[in-house]
C-alpha cells in the first residue's frame, strides 16, 4: 500500500503567552524582519506578524524554529496553482 507524501508530514505549532512560538516542519526562512517573519513549512507558507520578533533558534535536523517577541497574528498562505497559459486561453 502506498502512503501519500503529505500524510507523513507533521507540523506542531505552540504559542505560549503570546510571546514564544515554536514551529516544527519548517523548511526554510523566507523573510526575517522585526515585525514580520515568513517561513516555508511542510504545509505551505506561514506568516508571523507582531513586534520585536526574533528568530531564537532554527534546527535543521528537527526542522524546528523558535521565535520570540509579541506575536499578533499567524497566517497560513496556500501556494497558488498556476494554470498553463494555453488552458486559460482556450477555456
Amino acid at each position: 500500500m502506498e502512503i501519500k507524501e503529505k500524510e507523513n508530514k507533521e507540523q506542531l505549532i505552540v504559542l505560549s503567552n503570546k510571546k514564544n512560538l515554536s514551529v516544527t516542519g519548517t523548511n526554510k526562512i523566507i523573510s526575517l524582519k522585526p515585525d514580520l517573519i515568513q517561513l516555508d513549512t511542510v504545509y505551505g507558507g506561514l506568516v508571523i506578524s507582531g513586534s520585536n520578533l526574533e528568530l531564537i533558534k532554527l534546527d535543521n535536523n528537527t526542522t524546528r524554529a523558535e521565535i520570540s517577541g509579541t506575536i499578533n497574528e499567524l497566517k497560513f498562505i496556500q501556494p497558488k496553482n498556476k494554470e498553463p497559459l494555453l488552458r486559460k486561453i482556450f477555456k
